[in-house]
């Protein structure tokens, strides 16, 4: 891969990816709704071969027109589309705005095209796994609650339509889902992390009895799994990025209570679980690993080291 844009560069996950190919030789186009100065610098460093260009998704039709202006030829590039928003957060309850980030997603599918593209990644979420239960469940009999299932349900219908209008369009259409990312630079309010800052805060951490399934990945195994899928992927193809070997929640949290052992005992169980539990089988890295040759390389141990330093260093510099 020479050439990539990227939108939701300046995010947790879409500004690592940036870093990372900058790091390997690619040049990159980085679209955020930020002016470029109010960019986090720990996340988008200025670098020969990175443009940063302030566009909301909103308005993304004009890329192409944009490009020409400044004489940038990305034909044939790879383009990754992790922009995605809410009111306030990613994934809240704000109808409208879930809503526009499916129209938001089909057209840039079509301007990736339109720029010449040789494929386009679209960027899902493990909340997706979550829909289709919630689809089918018999809403007379069960009081089943995720707060991310507007925002899964959102990701689902962007897939779907993608996939409907890919038959028309020649850029390949890849789309892509991930187990929880972990790593440095986070601001999310994930689980692992707001946990893991609880134990340096020596608060409580009271949760479910922590048996449904759970998998994370490192944000550095996560990004090398990307740049794969950009350079090989394989058209229409549908990858999960993930450690491909998912565990109870439990268990992840018994890891880090071990390395970082909390003031007070985790209370298992304090919390009532009350959603669709998913099976293993939704986790598998079969199709990432067979067509891409793709191995996970750290561990959780050693992402979960990476956050604790991280949120360490961020305590430093907001005191």
């Amino acid at each position: 891969m020479k050439k990539a844009i990227i939108t939701g560069a300046t995010g947790f996950i879409g500004s690592a990816l940036t870093r990372f190919l900058l790091k390997e030789g690619v040049e990159v186009i980085a679209l955020g709704r930020k002016k470029r100065e109010e960019v986090d610098p720990l996340r988008l460093q200025d670098h020969p071969k990175l443009t940063y260009i302030q566009l909301d998704m909103a308005e993304i039709s004009r890329l192409p027109k944009i490009l020409e202006d400044k004489n940038l030829h990305f034909k044939d590039a790879s383009f990754y589309h992790f922009a995605w928003r809410g009111k306030n957060v990613l994934s809240d309850l704000n109808v409208e705005e879930q809503y526009n980030n499916v129209s938001y997603s089909v057209e840039a599918f079509i301007v990736a095209d339109m720029i010449g593209c040789k494929n386009f990644v679209h960027v899902g979420t493990m909340e997706e796994a979550f829909v289709e239960p919630y689809l089918n469940l018999d809403y007379h009999k069960y009081s089943h609650y995720n707060r991310h299932v507007i925002y899964g349900l959102a990701k689902k219908a962007a897939r779907d339509f993608l996939k409907a209008i890919s038959i028309e369009i020649e850029t390949s259409l890849i789309i892509v889902t991930k187990s929880h990312v972990i790593g440095s630079n986070d601001s999310r309010d994930s689980f692992l992390l707001v946990t893991l800052q609880k134990i340096l805060n020596d608060e409580k951490i009271e949760m479910t009895s922590g048996e449904q399934t759970f998998d994370t990945i490192s944000i550095r195994d996560c990004v090398r799994a990307f740049k794969l899928i950009g350079e090989k992927g394989k058209k229409n193809a549908e990858y999960w990025i993930g450690s491909g070997k998912p565990r109870a929640l439990k268990e992840y949290i018994e890891i880090m209570t071990t390395i970082y052992p909390p003031k007070y005992p985790v209370e298992f169980g304090k919390v009532a679980y009350s959603d669709v539990k998913l099976d293993r089988a939704v986790f598998s890295t079969k199709t990432l690993e067979e067509d891409l040759k793709f191995k996970c390389q750290i561990s959780y141990e050693e992402s979960l080291e990476e956050l604790h330093q991280w949120l360490k260093y961020k305590t430093i510099q907001e005191a």
